[in-house]
């Protein structure tokens, strides 16, 4: 019975220290001591490795000799590989989304647009990365193309902690919401070539701002 419950609890862990990572409470570089997330969390260090190990397979953390856990930097090499992988699938995935959505579908991408514009209107950058997401990986819906969403999430994991980045100077959310939103209008309506080319616009554009901030060493 304790194997499990290990699993269990390295799991939750897990989810935990990802959205510490995600939303910048355990910033890029952060040695991530097993003791004190042990203390943190109030368990023993073994789900702690547990989680952490996990956390590495997904390209979060590093691990370093005689370091340690730490949380991965951000980097242009990242975001080039992780967004030309995004521009690879991405764009073809929404425009058979645009086609093979039903009625539950608009609906789940819809209330998943409502969600990321009141966050954006709020400014809550906590939320933002997430809702982000789910908006994104909705308009490829996911029951019809469940591979392409097992990958796609793992990219907008990894791209998450430098969107939420992307949103931080004037305009930018302002800017979002209108693309998002003139996305889903396309989208809903079944434009699927449309679809793909403003998703396509809308990836290269982030990606290009990135690259641009990550080069002037901001």
């Amino acid at each position: 019975m304790n194997a499990p419950l290990l699993r269990t609890m390295s799991g939750q862990i897990a989810t935990r220290i990802r959205e510490k990572i995600l939303v910048g409470d355990y910033a890029p570089g952060t040695a991530l001591l097993q003791d004190s997330i042990a203390a943190e969390f109030g368990v023993s260090k073994i789900p702690v490795r547990e989680a952490l190990v996990r956390l590495r397979a997904e390209g979060l953390i590093d691990i370093e000799a005689h370091r340690g856990f730490r949380v991965r930097p951000l980097s242009a090499a990242e975001v080039d590989e992780v967004f030309r992988l995004r521009l690879t699938l991405e764009p073809a995935a929404v425009a058979a989304g645009a086609k093979l959505a039903e009625v539950t579908d608009h609906d789940a991408a819809r209330d998943a647009l409502r969600a990321l514009d009141a966050a954006l209107a709020a400014g809550t950058l906590a939320d933002i990365g997430n809702l982000n997401s789910g908006f994104h990986l909705a308009l490829i819906v996911p029951r019809s193309q469940p591979v392409s969403f097992e990958i796609l999430t793992r990219l907008h994991t990894l791209s998450r902690r430098y969107v939420r980045m992307h949103l931080l100077p004037a305009g930018r959310m302002r800017r979002a919401t209108r693309e998002h939103n003139t996305l889903f209008q396309t989208w809903a309506k079944g434009d699927a070539r449309t679809a793909q080319r403003l998703t396509k616009a809308h990836i290269e554009e982030t990606r290009d701002e990135l690259a641009e901030w990550l080069a002037d060493g901001s």
